[in-house]
């Protein structure tokens, strides 16, 4: 007996109740107990240095000078939000979901509520670039970007649809924007550019010239654009570290970091999660699961079949090439610590793919909704593990501050000290480096934000990893990263004992002093 539409209606909200369940349930832990990582803190301290709003953005300058808007989005909530931690969860989570609603909304008007339902799924749990969700002030820029991309292809789409004139315009001033905040939306520009053509394949079968000026030629002038600032404007009145850095002799081995994402270190993260068990964990992934057979039940394309053909060869050249951030750029993919932010664009893209494929009927011949919702209920338990431990990872962090501004305060140390910490750079143990503190920027910043004062700077160090940060002692100054210099006057030692949840404060009296305190833990000296 075929389904009435009382039927269809009736599941449709049921899809969107699963979806919205497991989207409350993903993201209200975080918000409700997580905080911030790495250069989140060096975003709040860098207001301590500035004057009013306009001085503080311009202060990110050459910083950002290859990105330019980047900076608009950081200084706006840092004046908002301060030392606020859920204001900065909550604006990211929802920057980041509202961009996700809105793929959502054309791809169901591509292909129906089914596909869009698993895109928006997948896409709310980028467990393989956590830092998106988990740094919530400097990966602002990229939820920002993303949610200026989806504006662009909403417009698009109603200019396909409609031919209203603003709506063209719309979209590529969106884009522009979206490029001058974040170029990680780069892969996401083959669906903009042939999203009329998934639409109506006759815009390009029948006259290609006139597709190439009206949806390629604007892509190429925002791209020349952004190369033209990078590369000759903004390199005339400042310094300019363009992400443009292609070397064709590099170009095969970060093609190969970005495959081995997927043939090496997703499969490890899976195999690593099934020793993670708790009950919390089984709820999500059975809603994930369900909202995904939900999405796959109501796929109903049989009218729209060459519709979602030509968007799963879309979506596929979309996903292929997220390959590309790592080979313009020259950098390696990594889904583990901090750096696993460059895989934003690629999981978004993923996730897209993954929709179009359950906007084809057909392919459950081949068993794929069992694969996809195995695949789902995994992604979920890795997303779920990492949520979790980077909550954990707040508590330490806060642990260690508080700990730490306790014993400035009995030690009656004088103002404007230095602190180094020993300090654990991911949780122990940690399922995916789950990061706690590397780096000058969050540990001095984190301490100089609530000292009053007593702090001015600080770095870190992990002598139980014996990763001493590229220490080097040499006549009277101690650098650590290459570049954060200190001399012996007004320096501190703090050493954190991560068993005890307790450390230790101590003044160093000397270089010499400090050397014989850095070799007893391990530290030797770089050749």
């Amino acid at each position: 007996m075929p389904r009435t539409n009382s039927t269809v209606i009736a599941n449709l909200n049921w899809s969107f109740i699963a979806l919205a369940i497991f989207c409350v349930a993903a993201y209200l832990p975080l918000i409700m107990n997580g905080g911030i990582i790495v250069d989140d803190w060096g975003d709040i301290a860098h207001n301590l240095d500035c004057d009013g709003f306009f001085h503080c953005y311009q202060s990110w300058f050459p910083l950002f000078s290859n990105r330019p808007l980047a900076p608009l989005p950081i200084t706006i909530s840092t004046f908002i939000f301060g030392t606020f931690f859920p204001g900065y969860l909550i604006l990211n989570t929802v920057t980041y979901l509202l961009a996700i609603f809105l793929t959502r909304r054309v791809i169901s008007r591509l292909v129906g509520n089914g596909p869009s339902i698993v895109f928006a799924l997948f896409a709310a749990i980028p467990f393989i670039a956590m830092p998106v969700i988990a740094s919530p002030i400097n990966q602002l820029t990229a939820t920002a970007s993303f949610l200026l991309w989806a504006l662009s292809l909403n417009e698009l789409n109603n200019f396909v649809n409609s031919s209203h004139k603003k709506s063209y315009v719309l979209t590529y001033v969106y884009l522009l924007i979206a490029f001058l905040t974040y170029e990680v939306i780069l892969p996401l520009l083959v669906f903009t550019i042939l999203l009329p053509f998934i639409i109506n394949p006759n815009t390009l079968r029948k006259n290609w010239f006139n597709y190439f000026i009206r949806f390629v030629l604007p892509i190429a002038a925002v791209l020349a654009i952004i190369v033209l600032w990078q590369k000759g404007i903004a390199p005339q009145f400042m310094e300019v570290d363009s992400r443009l850095k292609l070397n064709p002799q590099q170009m095969l081995a970060k093609l190969h970091t970005w495959g081995h994402v997927f043939f090496a270190q997703i499969p490890n993260l899976f195999i690593k999660s099934t020793s993670y068990v708790k009950p919390s964990y089984f709820i999500l992934c059975t809603i994930s699961m369900l909202t995904i057979f939900l999405g796959f039940f109501k796929s109903q394309v049989s009218k729209k079949t060459g519709v979602a053909l030509r968007f799963l060869v879309v979506s596929t050249l979309c996903f292929l090439a997220s390959s590309s951030i790592f080979i313009l750029s020259n950098e390696s993919a990594n889904s583990w610590g901090y750096q696993a932010r460059g895989l934003s664009s690629t999981w978004f893209s993923l996730s897209i793919l993954l929709g179009s494929l359950c906007s084809l009927v057909a392919l459950r011949k081949i068993l794929i909704l069992p694969l996809i919702i195995v695949f789902g209920a995994m992604s979920t338990l890795s997303f779920a593990i990492q949520r979790d431990n980077y909550i954990e990872s707040w508590k330490i962090q806060m642990i260690i501050i508080s700990d730490v501004l306790n014993l400035i305060e009995r030690e009656n140390a004088p103002n404007k000290i230095v602190v180094i910490g020993d300090v654990p750079k991911f949780l122990i143990p940690n399922y995916n480096d789950e990061i706690i503190f590397s780096q000058p920027w969050d540990f001095g910043g984190a301490l100089a934000l609530f000292s009053n004062g007593k702090v001015k700077d600080g770095a870190v160090i992990d002598s139980k990893r014996q990763d001493f940060n590229r220490l080097l002692i040499r006549n009277n100054d101690i650098e650590i990263n290459g570049w954060w210099k200190t001399g012996a006057d007004n320096l501190w030692l703090y050493e954190f004992n991560y068993a005890q949840q307790k450390g230790v404060l101590s003044k160093i009296e000397s270089i010499n002093s400090f050397d014989e305190k850095m070799r007893a833990l391990g530290y030797r000296t770089i050749p």
